[in-house]
């Protein structure tokens, strides 16, 4: 089965688009569903739940599947270490009642196996801020050997198996080694390079777009910015947004900071995507979990390069902070740290 084939078989599913893409899939299921979550909540740390959210829909969702198809065997395994996990904790106990099977461990890949056949996969996490709101990328995958290689990866994370430990069949890669593919499809360019991120923070990543646009290459990015969360991955961030502007790229846009540009990927030529979970921060890289596929598909490529084009014409429209100068981008950073300081 040749890459083109598996690509073939993906579709993209952005921002609000996401739940019923994941309502309907769900509905499929006859025989298995495999569950990786990094956020999964349906209510406060506290253990009130929230029933008129997103994920308290999809916790109904299989909670009532269980229930009807009690044969369906469903496992989730959840981020049960960082922050996220008081709220995991509750909504594994909701789900736990209901028979679905749960272990804690350590995770930032997410995403959903069906039946050994469908996956649904990329930035979203089951949180209503995520399913709502946020500017997400996932793809829903309709090919047996991709989905064979999230679940193989499923259960290595289930019999305990952690970070760096394992490794995936192309076209998937497993934790820290969608790093070197990044830096690859870099160094490969012939005429363009667009990406959307969340937080940019690595050296190796941002000297490879460097070494790129020296060469001729035209590069267009997206990243999150935010004022009143995470606020120094944000800052590193735009650090290293500025270190790019200072090299003359110069189509590098943020989104407003009253949501989240939570995507995650990045797209070579038009004709390539890599597309998943991590960051591109040394810790996503080396530390924490994660999940990213590697696609040559020029329909799927052109396709998320619309996207992205869309959504920066549409924040450049609403604002201008969406395209900073680099001096500009200094003074800025300096006052958001002073700001945080007091």
């Amino acid at each position: 089965m040749t890459q083109k084939k598996i690509a073939s078989d993906a579709a993209l599913v952005t921002d609000n688009d996401y739940l019923n893409a994941l309502l309907k899939l769900l509905d499929q299921a006859e025989n298995e569903i495999n569950i990786l979550a990094y956020s999964f909540a349906i209510g406060s740390a506290a253990g009130k739940l929230n029933m008129n959210t997103a994920p308290y829909t999809i916790a109904e969702k299989i909670k009532e599947l269980k229930r009807d198809k009690p044969e369906l065997r469903i496992r989730l395994y959840i981020e049960g270490v960082r922050d996220t996990s008081d709220r995991n904790i509750v909504t594994a106990q909701f789900l736990k009642r209901a028979g679905i099977e749960v272990v804690y461990g350590k995770t930032h890949a997410k995403g959903f196996s069906v039946d050994g056949r469908y996956v649904l996969f990329g930035s979203t996490n089951l949180t209503h801020q995520s399913i709502v709101k946020n500017y997400e990328t996932n793809l829903l995958i309709d090919n047996k050997a991709i989905a064979k290689e999230f679940n193989r990866y499923f259960e290595y994370l289930w019999q305990g198996g952690g970070h760096g430990g394992i490794e995936l069949k192309p076209p998937m890669l497993a934790d820290g080694d969608f790093k070197n593919v990044l830096v690859d499809m870099i160094h490969s360019a012939k005429k363009t390079l667009e990406f959307s991120i969340y937080f940019f923070d690595h050296k190796e990543i941002r000297d490879a777009f460097i070494e790129a646009h020296r060469r001729g290459v035209k590069i267009k990015g997206f990243a999150h910015h935010h004022t009143a969360f995470a606020l120094s991955y944000v800052r590193r961030t735009r650090r290293t947004i500025e270190r790019l502007q200072e090299e003359g790229i110069d189509s590098l846009y943020f989104a407003p900071g009253s949501f989240f540009t939570h995507s995650k990927y990045l797209i070579k030529d038009k004709e390539e995507v890599a597309l998943g979970t991590g960051n591109w921060l040394v810790e996503d890289v080396e530390i924490h979990p994660q999940l990213y596929i590697h696609l040559k598909n020029k329909e799927l490529a052109q396709q998320l390069s619309k996207h992205l084009a869309k959504q920066i014409a549409k924040q450049r429209d609403v604002s201008e902070e969406t395209h900073i100068k680099p001096r500009l981008l200094r003074s800025r950073t300096r006052s958001s740290e002073s700001k945080t300081a007091r």
